[in-house]
């Protein structure tokens, strides 16, 4: 049976989510979780790994190829860079570790953050919104439609360049993705239930209507 495409052409980053991750890749629920919502992002950029498959080569006595065969190259990862013009103390504390939050008062009102050394433990998920251009801005029933992106399951987060100059300074962040957990439920509304299989998916996009939070600084609590 044939199945109906929307073809959409994404552009610009509206809004970015982060949220903490067990060490399974399952959500962190009430007081345990981390979410951080922000708009103070100028990119987020993705590299695919791949093992390249194994090549089988022989030859004849007389030098002509008997065997020649090559397997299917197989990805491994994905490898996210994400710079940040804002920085959320509370962002990068709950996506590299071991990071703490700095604070004048108590938790979570955070004024800064603090890098120790250490293997880097921490997981999370990352969202981001985009715009759609030309003639699918809009659905046909008139809803501004978004692209959606999901990388429901990223760790060995670390810093990476960070340049003071006179110019602005950027904050980037090197994450890996692993295989979805199922149940990672947190982008239901943009790709709908049922999304999540048990197949290691690392990376969705989706055409939605569903708009994206609102931006906001500093840690929300996830209620599930």
């Amino acid at each position: 049976m044939a199945t109906t495409t929307i073809c959409y052409t994404p552009i610009k980053g509206r809004v970015m989510r982060i949220a903490a991750l067990d060490e399974c890749g399952a959500p962190l629920c009430g007081s345990e979780s981390a979410v951080v919502i922000t708009a103070g992002f100028t990119q987020v950029s993705q590299s695919a790994q791949y093992e390249t498959g194994a090549e089988f080569l022989s030859r004849t006595a007389d030098a002509a190829l008997c065997v020649n065969e090559k397997d299917p190259d197989i990805l491994k990862r994905l490898d996210l860079t994400m710079d940040f013009c804002v920085i959320d103390p509370g962002l990068v504390a709950n996506t590299v570790s071991p990071a703490r939050l700095l604070t004048y008062s108590q938790s979570p009102t955070g004024t800064g953050f603090a890098l120790a050394e250490g293997e880097a433990t921490a997981r999370f998920s990352l969202e981001v919104w985009q715009r759609v251009t030309g003639a699918n801005a809009c659905s046909p029933g008139g809803l501004t439609q978004y692209v959606y992106n999901a990388w429901p399951n990223l760790g060995n987060g670390k810093i990476g360049d960070y340049n003071i100059a006179v110019e602005p300074s950027v904050l980037q962040i090197l994450a890996e993705s692993k295989a979805v957990n199922q149940s990672w439920d947190l982008g239901d509304s943009w790709l709908g239930a049922g999304a999540v299989q048990v197949i290691p998916d690392h990376w969705f996009q989706n055409l939605t209507t569903v708009a994206p939070p609102d931006a906001a600084c500093g840690i929300q609590t996830l209620v599930c």
